[in-house]
Protein backbone atom coordinates (compact mmCIF):
# COMPACT_ATOMS: atom_id res chain seq x y z
CA UNK A 1 0.00 0.00 0.00
CA UNK A 2 1.10 3.30 -0.83
CA UNK A 3 1.27 6.21 1.52
CA UNK A 4 0.18 9.19 -0.57
CA UNK A 5 1.59 13.16 0.49
CA UNK A 6 -1.99 14.02 2.14
CA UNK A 7 -1.65 11.17 4.63
CA UNK A 8 1.66 12.76 6.17
CA UNK A 9 -0.23 15.50 6.85
CA UNK A 10 -1.49 14.09 10.50
CA UNK A 11 1.59 12.60 11.50
CA UNK A 12 3.46 15.90 10.43
CA UNK A 13 0.93 18.21 12.79
CA UNK A 14 1.34 15.91 15.83
CA UNK A 15 5.39 15.93 15.79
CA UNK A 16 5.13 19.42 15.50
CA UNK A 17 2.68 19.77 18.60
CA UNK A 18 5.05 17.78 20.66
CA UNK A 19 7.82 19.90 19.66
CA UNK A 20 5.94 22.76 20.32
CA UNK A 21 5.30 21.33 24.12
CA UNK A 22 8.51 19.88 24.34
CA UNK A 23 10.37 23.64 23.61
CA UNK A 24 8.09 25.68 25.94
CA UNK A 25 8.04 22.82 28.73
CA UNK A 26 11.99 24.10 30.07
CA UNK A 27 13.35 25.39 33.26
CA UNK A 28 11.71 28.28 34.53
CA UNK A 29 14.57 30.65 34.94
CA UNK A 30 13.40 32.52 37.84
CA UNK A 31 15.38 33.89 39.78
CA UNK A 32 16.14 32.43 43.13
CA UNK A 33 15.29 33.96 46.54
CA UNK A 34 18.95 35.47 47.82
CA UNK A 35 19.70 33.28 51.22
CA UNK A 36 21.00 36.34 52.81
CA UNK A 37 19.86 37.75 56.74
CA UNK A 38 16.49 39.61 55.09
CA UNK A 39 15.10 36.41 53.72
CA UNK A 40 16.54 34.41 56.63
CA UNK A 41 13.11 33.98 58.53
CA UNK A 42 11.43 32.94 54.95
CA UNK A 43 13.92 30.12 54.06
CA UNK A 44 13.52 29.01 57.96
CA UNK A 45 9.94 28.96 57.98
CA UNK A 46 9.55 27.62 54.72
CA UNK A 47 11.94 24.83 55.44
CA UNK A 48 10.76 24.11 58.85
CA UNK A 49 6.77 23.04 56.69
CA UNK A 50 5.39 26.71 57.02
CA UNK A 51 2.61 27.77 54.50
CA UNK A 52 3.51 29.23 51.40
CA UNK A 53 0.93 31.48 51.33
CA UNK A 54 1.47 32.43 54.66
CA UNK A 55 5.10 33.44 54.31
CA UNK A 56 4.47 35.11 50.57
CA UNK A 57 2.51 37.86 53.21
CA UNK A 58 5.97 39.10 53.95
CA UNK A 59 7.63 39.44 50.71
CA UNK A 60 5.16 42.89 50.61
CA UNK A 61 6.69 44.44 53.21
CA UNK A 62 10.33 44.47 51.73
CA UNK A 63 8.80 44.76 48.03
CA UNK A 64 6.36 46.93 48.46
CA UNK A 65 5.69 50.25 46.33
CA UNK A 66 7.89 52.57 48.82
CA UNK A 67 11.11 50.89 50.10
CA UNK A 68 12.01 48.12 46.86
CA UNK A 69 9.80 48.31 44.53
CA UNK A 70 9.19 45.47 41.95
CA UNK A 71 10.15 45.82 38.18
CA UNK A 72 7.57 47.38 35.70
CA UNK A 73 7.35 43.87 33.99
CA UNK A 74 7.12 41.72 37.15
CA UNK A 75 3.69 40.17 37.44
CA UNK A 76 1.02 41.81 39.77
CA UNK A 77 0.51 38.62 41.64
CA UNK A 78 1.42 37.89 45.44
CA UNK A 79 2.61 34.26 44.71
CA UNK A 80 6.37 34.99 45.04
CA UNK A 81 7.31 31.52 45.81
CA UNK A 82 5.27 29.50 43.05
CA UNK A 83 8.23 31.39 40.64
CA UNK A 84 10.92 32.62 42.51
CA UNK A 85 12.34 29.33 44.66
CA UNK A 86 14.22 29.07 47.54
CA UNK A 87 17.70 27.13 48.15
CA UNK A 88 17.27 23.45 49.25
CA UNK A 89 18.20 22.85 52.90
CA UNK A 90 20.62 20.53 52.34
CA UNK A 91 23.70 23.04 51.86
CA UNK A 92 23.39 22.86 47.59
CA UNK A 93 23.25 25.64 46.13
CA UNK A 94 24.37 28.84 47.07
CA UNK A 95 26.05 28.79 50.49
CA UNK A 96 24.27 30.83 53.35
CA UNK A 97 26.19 34.24 53.88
Amino acid sequence: MKIAKKDWIVPAVIVALLGALFAGSGRIKAKYVPDDERHGLFYGAMHTGGDRMEVEKGCATCHGIQSRPLPKAHPPKEQCLLCHKLFPANGQGQPRQ
